[in-house]
């Protein structure tokens, strides 16, 4: 009776024993090392990838906020001009945006009304076309105030220039008989602005 294998059997027996071993010791001990660096070398690639586009990116940064700086410069620039395709359009803007004004921000808008106004062209060509309208107007000067602040302040600009100031006394209509000749103030000034030379904005409206 034989209990043992032969030599050949023995050999393959002790080589496919071995191989097991091994690949025991490989599952035990090594593959979880292989499988994280196999998940590093994705992870550098990819890392490689971002790098060469932020590369890429960085390469046209000047280019880039040079022409954010000129879009940005351009829409500053369009609010600073008058509204309007012409001389006269933009100066009957300009009229229609003082007697907005009146109404938004006077308490007493009754008291507070433009009586005149007339448009003056410059006489020498310049650069940016000077739209000037003569006001004549009369107000409390409360609200007179309020109304210059507001022009003043906000866009377009529009600035103010020769301004004469008369106290008169006018009278009222919609007030009682003894309160209908009241004190108000006679006032008459310049308000201009100026229109954007062509190719220095974009359209106007």
């Amino acid at each position: 009776m034989q209990l043992l294998p032969d030599r050949d059997s023995g050999k393959t027996l002790a080589v496919g024993l071995a191989i097991l071993a091994l690949v025991m010791i490989y599952l035990l001990c090594f593959h979880w090392f292989v499988i994280k660096h196999l998940d590093y070398s994705d992870q550098i690639s990819a890392l490689r990838g971002d790098v060469s586009r932020f590369m890429a990116a960085t390469g046209q940064r000047d280019e880039i906020e040079s022409r954010m700086s000129q879009i940005n410069n351009q829409g500053q620039n369009e609010n600073y001009f008058l509204t309007g395709q012409s001389f006269d359009s933009a100066a009957a803007l300009l009229t229609q945006r003082l007697k907005q004004i009146i109404t938004t921000q006077a308490d007493h808008e009754q008291d507070c009304q433009v009586i005149s106004n007339q448009n003056v062209r410059a006489r020498e060509a310049e650069r940016f076309e000077k739209v000037l309208v003569k006001v004549r107007m009369r107000c409390n000067l409360g609200d007179l105030v309020k109304v210059l602040h507001e022009l003043e302040g906000s866009f377009p600009l529009v600035f103010i220039d020769g301004m004469n100031i008369y106290q008169r006394y006018v009278n009222v209509p919609g007030r009682t008989a003894r309160n209908q000749n009241i004190a108000v103030l006679d006032i008459r000034f310049d308000m201009y602005g100026y229109l954007a030379a062509e190719g220095d904005s974009g359209p106007r409206a």
